[in-house]
């Protein structure tokens, strides 16, 4: 039977986020960096700090078990990849380890009282009286899944960096004038009154000339393009057109049976919900009210406020080992005791059971059969690959290997890079891909080589023929053509109508009469920013930018997306930064952050040019596949 080998390719493109930083910038370029191979025995070198296998695995379970506890279930690392996880735990380790390399460069320390005080100040370990609880902050470390000195280690290089941050930005204040400005220029609003001359008003187009409809039809030729078209030969080997070759006998699917016979045992499963708590003494409270006769669903909103997370049906496995034991050693319909893993506090009820079970031999015969038949199957289509591969390498032709070996010779009159034929449809039944691909690749009048299909089997073509991409006939795409021809008479006669009524607006002629005159309603807009695209606020996509560049009374036309609006500005809303102060200074913290992150997005590039950073591709690539 043939292995297939499936290489996962893993880019790790990478961007800093400090953890306890408010401030997150992109680190530039870090695109190449990662590219850069490595021999170093770390995942990273940054300076003269190394980037070890196990620190990056203790960051990224650690990240997994918090979002896995926010979500209510356990993540996978696909998933954390799937997720971004991976890179942001990786983007942050450089980052961290950049400015690390530029503290330890400048000397600088945190004392053992500095770290004192920053940990006894952190709501999270104080107890109801805001005093330091040293029980409480053993229980943070543990779910946290941190030692003592590892917390206080890391926690010496995050304040560290927090002063190193602050020596950069920290000076940063927005001007205030630039501050009002932008509020001024976010914040104006504008009203017009409008009216819209609708393409159904048009109904007077008659028929294109043909002069016309070959103007477009040359002018718009990508439209009209017929695609490049092959015929093609080929020869097709799949396993399933061998399965009527191959028998089975009884003792080999006995053999078989006793082979898989671990396959076939079905686990017991159970239907669980949960709740997950921050702590101990909370978790007791939902213990008390579970007690006192409230059922799960009442007792978790009392305390949290939500509903249970329902996990559904599981196996034991499936769940953390702390709580798989108690979970799967309750009766059906009753709750565990408050439970503690690396997630947090639990209790977890059971609503029903199913029990484990082995599949017998007769449930499972027909399926042992048809495994054994496809294994079978595979291992001759292999053997006939490799004699077809030699029969073609000695010279044969396709027809002549197609005789030889009993196999049926497929063809293709015409086929497109898409797979379709010449009426535009799929053809049915082409070998898997990269069939087009090869196909695409192979010049006209030569064999391609042996290639295995991405649905497991073989294929070998012959192009045939090729027929060059061309422009199709203006009879044979006539109507396309025409519909374009309406499209753009419609926007040119309804663009004309308004251009007419905006120039006798503009000779002073009053809105109401011409509106009555033309048959058309006339309509006022909500205030509209620079920015609203609303489409109630906003009847055609280029209105606002041009009412910003009017004064009252002015009057401009705007493209709506079924014919032409007029407009004409009724009156400006000025923005006055002292009438929201909240809002203003939301304007000058955007701008502050705005130029604390260009300072960080320079003072990383200069450090990463600096120090310089090399990771080893090979090594995350198996970190992660050995997660």
């Amino acid at each position: 039977m043939a292995s297939k080998s499936r290489k996962i390719v893993t880019k790790v493109v990478v961007f800093v986020l400090f953890g306890l930083l408010i401030i997150s910038f992109v680190v530039w370029g870090v695109g190449d960096i990662i590219r850069t191979p490595s021999q170093v025995a770390a995942l990273a070198e940054v300076g003269d700090i190394r980037i070890e296998e196990r620190e990056f695995r203790q960051n990224l379970a650690r990240e997994m078990s918090r979002l896995s506890a926010r979500l209510g279930s356990r993540i996978d690392i696909e998933q954390a990849q799937a997720l971004g996880i991976v890179d942001q735990v990786f983007g942050q380790m450089i980052g961290r380890a950049l400015f690390d390399q530029k503290a330890d460069d400048l000397g600088m320390l945190v004392t053992k009282a500095q770290i004192g005080r920053r940990i006894a100040s952190e709501p999270a370990f104080q107890n109801t009286l805001g005093e330091f609880d040293r029980g409480r902050f053993a229980q943070a470390l543990q779910i946290s899944n941190l030692g003592e000195q590892e917390y206080v280690d890391t926690l010496t290089r995050d304040i560290i960096r927090q002063q190193l941050v602050g020596a950069v930005t920290g000076a940063v204040v927005a001007p205030s004038r630039l501050a009002e400005e932008l509020f001024r220029y976010q914040q104006e609003r504008r009203v017009a009154q409008i009216m819209t001359v609708p393409a159904s008003s048009i109904t007077d187009l008659g028929e294109p000339a043909e002069t016309a409809l070959a103007e477009i039809h040359k002018e718009e030729s990508a439209q009209f393009m017929a695609p490049e078209l092959r015929r093609v030969t080929y020869i097709q080997l799949r396993a399933e057109d061998l399965l009527a070759e191959v028998a089975v006998s009884e003792t080999e699917l006995r053999d078989e049976y006793e082979a898989r016979r671990d396959d076939y045992v079905i686990p017991e499963r159970r239907t669980i919900e949960q709740i997950v708590l921050p702590d101990e003494a909370t978790a007791r409270q939902i213990e008390d009210q579970l007690k006192g006769g409230s059922t799960f669903a009442t007792a978790a909103n009392a305390v949290t406020g939500q509903a249970p997370i329902d996990l559904g049906e599981v196996e034991k496995e499936d769940l953390p080992p702390e709580l798989a034991e108690a979970a799967f050693g309750l009766a059906a319909d009753t709750v565990t005791a408050p439970l503690q893993s690396p997630l947090g506090w639990h209790i977890i009820r059971v609503s029903a059971i199913s029990p484990g079970r082995e599949r017998s031999f007769d449930e499972v015969r027909d399926e042992l059969a048809q495994d054994l038949a496809m294994r079978l199957a595979v291992d001759s289509m292999v053997s006939m690959a490799n004699q077809l591969d030699d029969s073609l390498g000695g010279g044969a032709s396709l027809e002549e290997a197609a005789s030889a070996f009993g196999l049926k010779l497929g063809q293709a009159q015409v086929v497109d890079s898409q797979g379709n034929g010449r009426d535009g449809k799929p053809i049915e039944a082409l070998p898997g891909e990269p069939f087009l691909q090869v196909l695409f690749e192979t010049t006209a009048g030569t064999d391609s080589l042996l290639t295995e299909a991405n649905d497991g089997g073989y294929f070998v073509l012959r192009t045939d023929s090729i027929d060059q991409a061309r422009l199709r006939p203006l009879a044979e795409v006539r109507e396309p053509v025409v519909a374009l021809w309406r499209d753009r008479q419609l926007a040119e006669r309804t663009e004309a109508k308004a251009q007419e009524l905006a120039e006798r607006l503009r000779s002073g002629n009053e809105f109401e009469t011409i509106a009555a005159e033309a048959g058309l309603k006339i309509t006022v807009t909500e205030p509209l920013s620079r920015f609203d695209s609303r489409a109630a606020n906003n009847p055609a996509p280029s209105l606002p930018g041009k009412l910003f560049q009017l004064q009252p009374g002015e009057v401009t036309t705007a493209q709506a997306i079924e014919g032409h609006v007029i407009a004409k500005l009724d009156k400006i809303i000025p923005a006055d930064p002292a009438s929201s102060p909240e809002d203003l200074a939301d304007v000058q913290d955007g701008v502050a952050t705005a130029i604390r992150n260009d300072l960080l997005e320079q003072f990383a590039a200069a450090l990463r040019v600096r120090y310089g950073v090399t990771v080893n591709d090979r090594l995350v690539e198996n970190t992660l596949a050995n997660f």
